[in-house]
Formats: C-alpha cells, structure tokens, sequence
C-alpha cells in the first residue's frame, strides 16, 4: 500500500527576513520546494502530495509547478497560521482509505528515498516513527537565561522529518490537540500525548532544515558536496 505525503508549507518566512517565503527560495537553481516535492515523489511508497501553502502563494505555486514539473499528484491547500494547524488542513484533504500520511518540512530537501521508504516501513510496522540521532551536544534545561538542569544526554535524540503515522491515529493526534488547545513542535509529541510510542528511524545529520540565513550557504555547500560524491 502507498502513502500520502504532507508537505506543510504555510510558513511565511518572517525569520529568514526574504523578500518571499524560505520555501521559494534558490538552491542550486530550483526553488527549495521543489526540491523536497522531487525527493517525495521519487519514494514509490508515496502516490500522492499535499501541499499546504499561505493562501496568497497558491498562484506562484502553481506557476512554479508549470516551470518544474513533479512527478506524482499534489494538491494544494490554504495552510494556517502555524505549522501545526497546515499539517491539520492538509490531513482532511488526503483521500480516504490512505493508510499512512508522511509528513516532511517544505524546506528540508536533503532526505533521500531511501529515508522516506525505511520511515514509511516503520510506521507500518509500529504505528508511529520519526527520523532521528542520538543528541552530540549536552542539553540544558533553561529559564530566564539560567540553566537549572541537564537531562542524561544517553537518553536524547535530535528528531527530523520524515516522520510517518498510520492516518487515523494522526488525525486523532491532531483532534485532541485542538480541542485540548495543545502546541506542539511537531506531529510526534502530539502522537506521543495519546500513550503511543513514537519509533526512531537512524537519519543522516546532513538531512538539513534551512530555517535562518546562514542556512542557505551551508545548504548549497553541501548539495554541490552531494553531487561530487554522487557522481
């Protein structure tokens, strides 16, 4: 069976200080989400995309579309103010009897099919799973500037995307979490606040999120780095 992948893209890029939304941004000549989308659709577990977007970037997405093509279906739809309500806009528009949605950042266009597959698998296998790797730097626990506690660093893990869910248990994460006016930073922590255990998928640390500024130059870096190695 194939799964749905959840792109949420409704950001608007107010950190990036852009002209446009970090998403539409250049690297290495295409648009940041164009090349997630392309990583999405070359994964043969995944037959469809939903794409949640600010409601006035539609057009340019579609026009974007036109320019550079990808190869599996994709809906888009109005996105919220916040990544957490996208991702539960984009769940009502993913056709029924889908069995796994994947949900992966707009502006993370280094996962490669091989990490979608094996993240799609384990949350077939076990309900829940989320790209990870073990925390490198010690972590503190922080408030008003001052550090009051260090969590054992054994038991941490930094989390990425993909992260893949059987669909109704996503979307029951996400009812409860609005009824409940809860916030999380990601669709796991919801998952986990129903008493579900949450799979870690080993990913790579390059599998890059570009959120600030200095993203960008380390993204290029590291695609061209990519491409040598590749060839």
């Amino acid at each position: 069976m194939t799964a749905v992948a959840i792109v949420p893209a409704g950001g608007l890029g107010v950190r990036f200080g852009a002209d446009r939304p970090k998403q539409f941004l250049e690297l290495a000549g295409r648009p940041i989400i164009i090349h997630t989308l392309r990583r999405l659709a070359a994964c043969p577990d995944v037959s469809h995309i939903v794409v949640a977007l600010p409601p006035t970037a539609r057009p340019v997405f579609a026009a974007l579309l036109e320019t550079f093509p990808v190869e599996k279906p994709i809906t888009a739809v109005a996105g919220g103010a916040e990544r957490q309500e996208s991702v539960r806009l984009a769940l009502a528009a993913v056709p029924d009897g889908t069995s796994v949605v994947v949900v992966h950042d707009a502006v993370r266009p280094f996962a490669t099919t091989e990490l979608i597959t094996a993240t799609i698998a384990a949350a077939r296998a076990d309900r829940a799973a989320v790209v990870g790797h073990p925390a490198t730097d010690t972590i503190k626990l922080v408030q008003d500037g001052l550090a009051y506690e260090t969590p054992p660093r054994s038991t941490l893990y930094a989390v990425q995307t993909p992260q893949a869910f059987e669909t109704g248990l996503l979307r029951d994460a996400h009812a409860r979490a609005a009824a409940e006016q809860v916030t999380a930073t990601d669709d796991a922590m919801l998952v986990e606040r129903l008493g579900v255990p949450v799979r870690i998928v080993p990913g790579p640390r390059w599998n890059l999120k570009i959120t600030h500024p200095d993203d960008l130059p380390l993204a290029d870096f590291l695609w061209q780095r990519l491409a040598r190695e590749s060839t």
